[in-house]
């Protein structure tokens, strides 16, 4: 058992803030939040010395399996060159399969384990993780067995790995567009039985069609794999739509929809993943609060990727959702916290209460409202299933 006394505050969704409380764990979970001081001290116990304990936090978007950023065309991007200018040129998504499919496993490995480990040291206890820079279906299957063995490190995050061969159109298929769909289709089966948990296509202009996707998503349901897509980023081409339809379990980006798409995914139950780092580097805002307005749960993911996103820091991403989504504090931290479990289908954390995983973050402040006035909030630790890492 294990009390974390001298909470100065204590942040859970949908319960307000609390002072005066401590929290037991004990195998794992949370025993009890209690008033300060009810249980004995004991030799295990830690002092928060007055910090702020939130629930770990959970990044909902992720594409962490490759071995380095796109950085010139990064700088050429802000520069005004439009994307598909530099795709033309052979840079994009494509430029990160090609160097992926030249890396050796084991490369790919340890440069994927050192850069998730980032995300516990900034409070995030639960991470999806996407394939999708192979686009040769029985490598991303590989893929998939990677990161799902990756979470079993106990110094990372837990990982949810999501099957992503419809990331792109590999250069090879160019003109065999139908035979590549059934591929990724085909390759669901064997992407659950590696270890992915979902799968997700990218429904987008330049990208899969919404029939391209509805092909895969449909296998992967019958596969048994939740369901994501990235939905609406570059146009509006029906990706959100498509979410409600086969009521996905997650529609990312969204930042071309409207208040109809938006109703369509609330009468679905559809969880709406913002990505806001993404979004300021698009220069293009979801519409956040029409989302919470229609009643569509948000959660909040980094993005992180080689193009366009190095962000490793949910604290960040919060702040982000604040500043440039118009989210509250609390409807921030909701986002990234029970809102991304919801994402993912995990009753088991995201709140701060018995019964629950003790996934937990502690930070350096005595308020919530530090999160949107710090852009990334030190983290002093984190528990994950009740074992602390600082």
């Amino acid at each position: 058992m294990t009390v974390l006394r001298n909470i100065g505050r204590l942040w859970s969704p949908g319960e307000g803030p609390r002072s005066g409380v401590e929290v037991v764990i004990r195998d794992g979970l949370i025993e009890a939040v209690q008033p300060a001081g009810t249980a004995p001290p004991e030799e295990g116990d830690f002092d928060c010395r007055g910090g702020l304990v939130t629930p770990g936090l959970i990044d909902a978007h992720t594409h962490p399996l490759y071995l380095r950023p796109r950085l010139e065309e990064i700088s050429q991007r802000s520069a005004g060159v439009r994307y598909s200018e530099i795709a033309a040129r052979g840079g994009g998504i494509l430029a990160t399969v090609e160097e992926t499919r030249r890396a050796s496993w084991e490369e790919l490995r340890e440069t994927t384990r050192s850069r998730l480990a980032g995300w516990r040291r900034q409070g995030t206890t639960t991470v999806e993780v996407k394939t999708g820079y192979h686009l040769l279906v029985e490598d991303e299957v590989r893929a998939v067995a990677l990161l799902s063995g990756l979470g079993g490190d106990p110094d990372l995050p837990q990982l949810l790995v999501t099957y992503l061969a419809a990331h792109e159109l590999p250069r090879e298929q160019r003109h065999r567009r139908s035979e590549y769909v059934a591929a990724a289709a085909a390759g669901c089966v064997p992407a659950r039985a590696a270890g992915a948990t979902a799968c997700d296509v990218f429904c987008d202009e330049g990208a899969f069609t919404v029939e391209e996707a509805r092909v895969i998503l449909t296998a992967a349901a019958a596969a048994g794999l939740q369901l994501s897509i990235h939905a609406d980023e570059l146009a509006l081409t029906g990706g959100a739509e498509l979410a409600a339809e086969l009521h996905a379990d997650s529609a990312d980006h969204l930042l071309r929809i409207g208040a109809r798409e938006a109703s369509l995914l609330a009468g679905s139950g559809t969880v709406a993943t913002l990505c806001p780092v993404t979004a300021l580097a698009m220069r293009k805002a979801p519409p956040a609060r029409e989302l919470l307005r229609q009643g569509v749960t948000l959660a909040l993911g980094s993005d992180h990727n080689p193009g366009t996103s190095g962000a490793s820091s949910m604290s960040l991403v919060v702040f982000l959702a604040v500043g440039e989504l118009g989210l509250s504090v609390d409807e921030a931290l909701t986002a990234a916290t029970s809102g991304g479990a919801r994402s993912l289908q995990l009753a088991d954390r995201g709140r701060i209460r018995p019964g629950m995983r003790a996934d937990l973050a502690l930070w350096a402040a005595d308020h919530e409202g530090a999160m949107a006035w710090q852009p990334q909030l030190p983290c002093l630790a984190t528990w994950l299933r009740g074992r602390r890492a600082s």
